[in-house]
C-alpha cells in the first residue's frame, strides 16, 4: 500500500521543481529518522555499564603507558573473562605476557579502541583476543560479531603484518546467557572459519570443554550464580591455550 503522505509528492504527471525539492527533503528526513532509530536499537542497554567499561579502559591504558610492554611481547585483549585471567603469565610461562583485559567490552570496542591503543602502540609479536560474550548477551548477531572481528584483525595486520593473532572462543556461561548457546556456537563457527582463512591467525576452542556431558556448563568451572569462572575454568583455558601458544611463540621468546 502506498503511503498517503507521499501521494501529493509522487502523483502522476510532471513534477514541478518545488515538488522535486520536497520529495528529496522528505526522503532525507526518512533517512535521518532511520539512522536515529538504528542508533537507539544499537545503543548500549545500560549507559552506566558503558561508562564503567570506559573507566576501566582508561585505567588499563594509563597503566600500560606508565609501564609499557617491551616490543615483541605478547598482549592479551578482551572482556572480563580475559581481565580475570590473573594466571595468564604463569599459565603461558616462559612467555612474556601482558593482560590488557577490560571488563564489559565487546568486539567493537576491541576493534575501535583496544587494537590501536592497547596492542599496536606497543608492537607485540602476538595478540590473544577474547571477545564476543557481551556482544551475544546484548543481542548482537554472530554476523555482526564477525564484522567487528574483521575490522579488528585487519587493523592489527595492517599495522603489524608480522604479528600473530590467537582467538579464544566464547565462554558458555551458565544461567540466562546459556539460553544464547546456539548464537554462541554460530559466532564461534564464523570466527573459526575466518581464522582458518589466514595463516597468521589461530582459533582456540575453550567452549566445548567448558560444557559437561549433560550439555550444560560445567558447574565446577563457574562461580555459583555468576557468569564468570573459577580457577577450574581457567585451568581448562590453560589446557587448550598453552600447548598451542607456548609451542608457537617460545622460539621467538629468545629474541625478545
Amino acid at each position: 500500500m502506498k503511503n498517503p503522505l507521499l501521494k501529493p509528492l509522487i502523483g502522476g504527471g510532471r513534477r514541478s521543481p518545488l515538488k522535486t525539492q520536497l520529495l528529496f527533503l522528505f526522503c532525507a528526513m526518512l533517512a535521518v529518522a532511520g539512522r536515529a532509530a538504528e542508533t537507539v536499537v544499537n545503543a548500549p542497554a545500560d549507559s552506566a555499564a558503558a561508562s564503567k567499561m570506559l573507566a576501566r579502559y582508561e585505567k588499563v591504558l594509563a597503566a600500560a603507558r606508565k609501564d609499557p610492554p617491551s616490543p615483541g611481547a605478547i598482549i592479551c585483549l578482551g572482556s572480563s573473562h580475559m581481565e580475570f585471567w590473573k594466571t595468564a603469565s604463569a599459565d603461558l610461562t616462559p612467555l612474556k605476557v601482558h593482560n590488557h583485559g577490560v571488563g564489559g567490552s565487546t568486539m567493537l570496542h576491541a576493534a575501535e579502541l583496544f587494537v590501536d591503543n592497547l596492542a599496536v602502540a606497543f608492537k607485540p609479536r602476538a595478540v590473544l583476543l577474547y571477545e564476543g560474550s557481551n556482544d551475544i548477551a546484548a543481542g548482537r548477531t554472530p554476523e555482526a560479531v564477525l564484522a567487528d572481528f574483521r575490522q579488528f584483525h585487519r587493523k592489527l595486520h595492517a599495522a603489524l603484518p608480522a604479528s600473530r593473532l590467537y582467538v579464544i572462543s566464547i565462554v558458555p556461561s551458565p544461567g540466562k546467557r546459556f539460553e544464547n548457546i546456539d548464537a554462541v556456537r554460530n559466532a564461534n563457527a564464523l570466527l573459526r572459519r575466518e581464522c582458518e582463512g589466514h595463516s597468521w591467525m589461530r582459533f582456540l576452542d575453550i567452549t566445548t570443554p567448558l560444557i559437561g556431558p549433560d550439555g550444560q556448563p560445567r558447574a565446577e568451572c563457574f562461580i555459583p550464580g555468576n557468569i564468570h569462572m573459577l580457577p577450574a575454568g581457567y585451568a581448562i583455558w590453560k589446557s587448550v591455550i598453552a600447548p598451542v601458544v607456548v609451542s608457537a611463540e617460545k622460539p621467538f621468546e629468545r629474541n625478545n
